[in-house]
């Protein structure tokens, strides 16, 4: 199985490939048991279900695409991301086959009779879904240069959701998802009001001023704090004892402190341009632009992926844990270690500056 010279986007494409070789249902199933699987939201007119006569099978199939072998963008298809439990639990015909990525080379099509699907669903309790917080690479993805490198400030975005960091197209989560956090966490419901957060974002409007202030004078010197005077203000005592904390974890090196907390933003305009495609508010060149736009400020900013990372860290621990050392905290330095330190992570092989 498998065809010459193709690279399997991302694990679970090599897993299903793997799996088919050896001629093995159950670990096809289990190849994508926790992971989400997209079927193709149909157009107005269209029958609900995508469901085509397949030759390769002789017989009516259902379609689902995994993550990594969803089609480029395009503005009018959309997907529905679903579960191999769900799919089992509402399967229309026991004479039906499901299909995985029909005609390409990670193809699985797997008999969906009620033995069948019982299957899936132990299967999938046995694997459980795919845990948050994991780091995922896009291999038809940007992996090197100035795209690349302002992917992968949203890279802590992508790994607390557990998608490619590397990726620019059809979704993030998927359509309505997209839609529905612009809409809830960042008040973005139209290609204007995703323009203005945006624009915000790249200008580091979120981050707290005061304290921004403070550390950009504290980094630069004794001569910058007088130029900057009394107005920027100490860095505040909460500050400090996360930089105290950020040593004792990894985060900050023995003698380390955080030169600003932009990351954060610039971590977020990346995210934000992820979500717009995916809810179809803006298009991929318009897209493209804002990311490279955000790796230019990173590297304005920081001289390295620890300091980007080490400011992050702060900015999300003093917009969400306030000084608890709690949930928020343990992410944020979970974040931090994952792409600092694996091997695999655009942080590691990919230079900032």
């Amino acid at each position: 199985m498998g065809t010459p010279g193709w690279i399997p986007p991302t694990e679970t494409e090599r897993r299903l490939c793997e799996a088919g070789a050896r001629g093995d249902w159950e670990g096809q199933i289990a190849a994508v048991a926790g992971e989400d699987l997209y079927l193709v939201v149909p157009q107005q007119g269209q029958d609900p279900l995508p469901v085509y006569e397949d030759p390769a099978v002789g017989g009516t199939c259902i379609p689902v695409t995994t993550r990594g072998m969803l089609p480029p963008w395009h503005p009018q298809q959309f997907f529905d991301r679903v579960t191999i439990e769900e799919l089992a639990m509402d399967w229309p015909n026991d004479k039906w086959k499901l299909a995985v990525n029909p005609g390409t080379p990670c193809a699985a099509y797997l008999p969906a009779t009620a033995a069948h699907r019982a299957a899936w669903t132990r299967i999938r309790a046995q694997y459980g879904v795919r845990p948050g917080g994991l780091l995922s690479t896009h291999f038809g993805g940007p992996l090197h240069g100035p795209l690349a490198q302002g992917l992968a400030c949203g890279a802590p975005v992508a790994v607390h959701h557990s998608v490619p960091w590397n990726e620019l197209g059809t979704a993030f989560l998927d359509y309505s998802a997209d839609a529905e956090l612009l809409r809830e966490q960042w008040s973005v419901v139209d290609p204007p009001s995703w323009q203005q957060r945006l624009g915000q974002l790249l200008d580091a409007q979120f981050v707290p001023a005061g304290t921004e202030a403070a550390l950009r004078a504290r980094s630069g010197g004794e001569r910058e704090e007088e130029k900057a005077g009394a107005g920027s203000g100490e860095v505040p005592e909460l500050v400090e004892k996360y930089e105290e904390r950020f040593r004792a974890d990894g985060v900050l090196p023995a003698d380390g402190r955080v030169k600003s907390l932009v990351a954060l933003d610039y971590a977020h305009a990346v995210a934000l341009v992820r979500w717009g495609l995916g809810a179809r508010l803006c298009a991929p060149p318009e897209a493209e632009q804002a990311v490279l736009r955000a790796g230019e400020l990173a590297r304005a900013a920081y001289g390295s992926w620890q300091e980007f990372s080490a400011g992050y860290a702060l900015g999300r621990a003093l917009a969400f844990d306030n000084g608890w050392f709690g949930a928020a905290y343990q992410e944020a330095v979970h974040i931090h270690r994952v792409l600092t330190q694996d091997p695999a992570s655009p942080w590691v092989g990919l230079p900032l500056a």
